[in-house]
Formats: structure tokens, sequence, C-alpha cells
């Protein structure tokens, strides 16, 4: 009797230790399935983040292409947006003079006391590159002012509105930014003018009254008489703006510390700045070197960092 009870209470105990070998099993080939199913998952998420990415940043490029040519044909003309100034031609391409000697020294009708107005503009964008430079100006809680073009593509769209909701001034750098269209005449002009104008109006409900030419008011591309041109352009209520301080980040060379330089060094000189950076999917170095430029500005005596508003005296390379 007690050996048949022995008997009953090992099997017990060996059924227990089966079942729960069996309970161990399956945890381990659940896990099995499950552990790389998960890391699957998240890779594909990341992939696909990162596929995103890079197709965006593909398209900014490819806008540039379109625009400037190849990089052979960007580098030999120095000019991948515009740092306009004077220009010649060499063979046929453009070479930039960067010199602004020129531009109005304009000062703010509000300038008390030596305040230093400072004007950050970022010219080209929306680009892959715009939602870095937003981050970091709302970081600093500072308003810049963006001189965009026309890129109907879906996913810019958020980028134009986040731009105006978040209190940054919206200007206009044309629809195309292609110099040979816009400037191949006076109505070359005006048409892409219109364009840009009713394609931000109909994107923010803004309706833009600032004006940024492509390679500057300066450049030589422009066979008329530039004249006629900002008499267009006054004709329609809006200003136009160069700027007497530029970050040089087209130029072929180009780092974060050279961007740095070129725009802390020189702001010192001018009781009223306007900075031209700017916003594209290759020039990273301006957006690492943002937040110390950022930094170093506001740490200057009596300077303050403002977006462009219609009480801007503007900073024009030719004088009306």
């Amino acid at each position: 009797m007690a050996s048949g009870t022995g008997e009953r209470k090992q099997k017990k105990v060996y059924s227990k230790k089966i079942q729960k070998l069996r309970r161990a099993i399956v945890f381990t080939v659940v896990a099995a399935c499950l552990i790389p199913t998960c890391i699957c998952l998240i890779l594909a998420v990341r992939y696909d983040r990162l596929r995103t990415k890079y197709e965006k940043s593909e398209a900014d490029l490819n806008w540039y292409r379109d625009r400037y040519g190849d990089e052979k044909s960007i580098l030999a003309a120095s000019d991948s947006g515009d740092s306009g100034g004077d220009t010649s031609a060499d063979n046929g391409e453009i070479q930039w003079d960067y010199g602004v000697a020129n531009a109005s020294a304009a000062q703010n009708p509000e300038d008390i006391e030596g305040t230093r107005y400072v004007y950050l503009t970022f010219d080209d964008g929306p680009s892959s590159s715009t939602g870095e430079i937003l981050d970091i100006l709302d970081q600093y809680g500072v308003q810049a002012t963006f001189f965009v073009c026309g890129k109907p593509d879906s996913k810019y769209t958020d980028l134009y509105k986040r731009i105006v909701d978040e209190g940054h001034t919206l200007g206009m750098h044309s629809y195309s930014h292609s110099y040979k269209d816009i400037y191949a005449s006076l109505d070359s002009f005006k048409d892409d003018f219109k364009k840009i104008k009713i394609f931000l109006y109909d994107t923010t409900d803004v309706d833009s009254v600032f004006y940024r030419f492509p390679g500057g008011s300066s450049n030589k591309v422009i066979k008329d008489d530039v004249a006629e041109y900002e008499k267009f352009l006054d004709e329609q209520g809006v200003t136009y703006f160069d700027w007497n301080v530029s970050a040089n980040d087209d130029k072929a060379g180009a780092t974060k510390e050279t961007v740095y330089n070129n725009i802390v060094s020189n702001i010192p000189k001018y009781k009223h700045c306007v900075v031209l950076m700017h916003d594209a999917a290759d020039k990273k170095y301006t957006v690492e070197a943002l937040p110390e430029i950022i930094e170093a500005i506001q740490a200057m005596d009596n300077t303050v960092i403002v977006p462009i508003t219609e009480d801007t005296l503007p900073v024009q390379h030719i004088k009306k």
C-alpha cells in the first residue's frame, strides 16, 4: 500500500516537472519567435523613416540640380543659391563677386540708444533641413525670415505652414529659382512673381509682401534695367531685401567654422544686419553652426534678433 502511494507521488512530481519543462520549452519557442519579429518591426520602422528622409533629401538635391546644374557647374559658378553681388560671364558660366560694399547702411526707425538689429534670413527652402532650423529657432526663442521658393510637393506643405504658425516671416524668393527663366524678360519675372505669391497664399493664407531676388538685386543676369523690376515690386506693394552679412555657406569648402566666423565676425560692423544663410539639404554645416551663432549674437551688447517686418528698413545692394 505504501509502495503504491509512493509511486503515485513520484509520478506527480515527474508530471509537474514535465509540465514545467513543457512550459519552458513553449516560452522559449515563443520568445525565439517574438524577439526576432519585434526586432524586424523596429528595424522596418527605422528603415522606413530613414528612407523617407533620404527621399526628401534626394528631392531637395534634385531640385537644386534642376535649377543650378550638376555639382561641377555649381562649383565652377561658385553659386548654389543666392550669394549675389557682381557677376561676369566666363564661357557661359556665372561668376559671383560676394562683396556688398554698396549695400544700404539703413537703420531701423526704432533704433534707440545704439541697439543693433540682426535679421537672420534663410533662402531656398523649404528643404529637409527646415524642420531642424525651426526646432533650433524655437529652442532659443528666436524668430527669423524665410525667403522660400515654390515647391508644390505635399511633403513641404506642413513646413510652409509651420514657418508661419511659429511666428517667422514668410518672404518670396521666386517660384522656380531658375535664373534663365526668371530673368529672361520683365514679363517672365512678373509671371514667376505672381506664381509664387499665389502659391504661398493658397498654401499658408499669407499674402507675402517681402521679396529677395535670386542672386540679389545686384546680379548681372538681369539684362534689362533692374529699376524696372524694382518698380514692378513697388507697384505690388512688395519690398525687396538683400543682405550685408553672408554666411557664404554656398561656397565650396564651407564648414561649420567658416559659416560661424563669416557671420559672427561681420555683425559688429553694422547696426542693422541682414544675414544671408541657406536652407538646403546639402547645407548641414549651416544647421550645425546655427545654435552657436544665435548664442554669440545674443551675448553681444545691445543686440536683438528679430524677423523682418513692414517697419524694417531694407538693406539693398542697388540704391534707387
